[in-house]
C-alpha cells in the first residue's frame, strides 16, 4: 500500500456511508460541461450527495477503447477476483455509489474467457458509466512507480545512507527528519540496509515502497513500515513559491535537478519536511509488480490507486487523461482500482501505477493530468431496476 505517493505534486490542489442510487430527471448542462457522447438518459444520483452522478454510456463512446491491451487488463482484473474470492457474497461494495454486492462481481470472475476474447468479455458483461461531480467530468490524475535503488546489507564507503525500520520506542519513532539526518537513530540496530544516495531514499518515501539492487545482483523489496507522525512539508511548493521552479515545470525530475545543483540548500530544504517514513523488508518476485492495497501484484498502466471513501477496491475503470509527456496525446487505458494512497482524495481522482525503474519514474514524476474516468459496472446491476 502506498500512503505518501505524490504528496509533492498534489500540493497544487488542495467515512462515507453506504448509499443507494436513484433515477433523477436529467440535469441541464452547457456544451462545455457535458460530453456529447454520453447517452441522453437520466443520470444515476448518489443519495450521499446530489452532486455525485453516474452517466450511462457505451463502449463505442470510449476514446481509444479498441486500441488498448485488453488481455493485460483482464489479467489485472483476475487479481481483483483473487482479492474478492474469500469475501462473502453478501458484502456490499463500499463507496459513495451503490455498486451492488460482492456476489454481483464475483459471478463475473467465473466467466470463462478464451485467449483473444478479453475485449469481448468486458463488452458483454459490463456497461460504462461516466463519473460526474458538480456538473463536471474532469478530475486530477497523477502517477507513481517503484523506484530501484542500489544498496548493501553492510555499511561501506559507497553505501553509507541508512534505510531504517520503525523504532519500538515512541521517543525515537517521533524524531524529525532533521534529527534522523543528524544521526539520531544511528547505531541503534535499526538499519535495514544501506544505499548510496540520500535523495533516492527521500523520493522512495514519497512513493511508499521500492526495490534495492544488492551488491550480489539480487533484489530486495522495501515496503511502507510506518511513519514518525510528523506533519508533511511540501518542498515542491517552497521551490515554486521562491520562484526557483515554475509551477508549470514542477515535477520529481525538476526537484531532483535543483537539489543536485544546490546540494547544501537542498539538504536544508529536505530537513524542513519533518515527516519521515520507515520501511520493512519484503520479498521480491522480479516478474511481478509491486503489491497494492488488495495484497495483489499491481499491473503497470492497468492498476489505479483511488480514494476508498468514494470507490471500492477491485472494480474496472476506463481512464482517459492527458499524457504526462505530451499534453496533445491522451492516456487511454482499462485500469483496475487496486491501490490507495493518503494523497488520493476525491470522487474523480486517481494515481496510475507505471511500473518500476527510471523510465517508469519519468512518466510518473511528470504526471499531473486532467482527465476523466468511467466505471465499468456489471450489466445486470441496474437491469433489476429497469435500467
Amino acid at each position: 500500500m502506498k500512503l505518501f505517493n505524490l504528496c509533492l505534486f498534489v500540493i497544487f490542489i488542495t467515512a462515507c456511508n453506504e448509499t443507494v442510487l436513484v433515477k433523477n430527471k436529467p440535469t441541464p448542462f452547457s456544451s462545455s460541461t457535458i460530453d456529447p457522447k454520453i447517452i441522453p438518459e437520466p443520470p444515476i444520483i448518489s443519495k450521499q450527495s446530489p452532486l455525485l452522478k453516474l452517466y450511462p454510456t457505451d463502449f463505442q463512446a470510449l476514446s481509444g477503447w479498441n486500441k488498448d491491451n485488453h488481455a493485460l487488463a483482464y489479467q489485472s482484473f483476475k487479481r481483483s477476483c483473487k482479492y474478492w474470492h474469500k469475501k462473502p457474497n453478501s458484502k456490499k461494495m463500499k463507496g459513495v455509489f451503490e455498486l451492488g454486492k460482492l456476489g454481483d462481481w464475483k459471478s463475473l470472475c467465473k466467466v470463462k474467457v478464451t485467449l483473444g476474447k478479453e475485449k469481448l468479455f468486458f463488452e458483454r458483461w459490463f456497461k460504462p458509466y461516466a463519473v460526474n461531480k458538480n456538473n463536471s467530468f474532469k478530475g486530477l490524475f497523477t502517477g507513481y512507480f517503484i523506484p530501484q535503488l542500489n544498496g548493501s546489507y553492510t555499511k561501506t564507503e559507497r553505501y553509507n545512507i541508512p534505510v531504517y525500520r520503525k523504532p519500538k520506542s515512541s521517543t525515537l519513532r517521533r524524531l524529525t527528519r532533521s534529527q534522523i539526518y543528524n544521526k539520531g537513530l544511528a547505531n541503534k540496530g535499526l538499519e535495514l540496509l544501506w544505499v548510496d544516495n540520500l535523495m533516492d531514499v527521500f523520493f522512495m518515501e514519497v512513493q511508499g515502497s521500492g526495490r534495492v539492487k544488492m551488491e550480489d545482483g539480487s533484489l530486495q523489496g522495501l515496503s511502507y513500515g510506518g511513519s514518525n507522525g510528523r506533519s508533511y512539508y511540501a518542498i515542491g511548493k517552497t521551490l515554486v513559491d521562491n520562484e526557483e521552479i515554475s509551477r508549470e515545470d514542477i515535477s520529481m525530475q525538476t526537484i531532483r535537478a535543483w537539489i543536485d545543483k544546490h546540494p547544501k540548500k537542498g539538504l536544508a530544504l529536505m530537513k524542513k519536511n519533518r515527516s519521515y517514513v520507515y520501511f520493512r523488508l519484503t520479498k521480491v518476485k522480479p516478474s511481478e509488480g509491486a503489491v497494492g492495497a488488495m495484497g495483489q501484484p499491481l499491473t503497470a498502466k492497468h492498476s489505479l490507486a483511488i480514494d476508498r471513501k468514494h470507490l471500492p477496491l477491485g472494480i474496472p475503470i476506463w481512464l482517459n487523461a492527458e499524457h504526462p509527456l505530451d499534453k496533445k496525446q491522451q492516456l487511454e487505458h482499462l485500469v483496475m482500482a487496486q491501490d490507495t494512497g493518503g494523497a488520493i482524495k476525491g470522487a474523480i481522482r486517481g494515481d496510475l501505477y507505471w511500473g518500476e525503474g527510471s523510465t517508469a519514474g519519468d512518466f510518473a514524476g511528470a504526471m499531473k493530468s486532467s482527465g476523466r474516468y468511467y466505471l465499468l459496472l456489471p450489466r445486470n446491476l441496474y437491469a433489476k431496476s429497469g435500467r
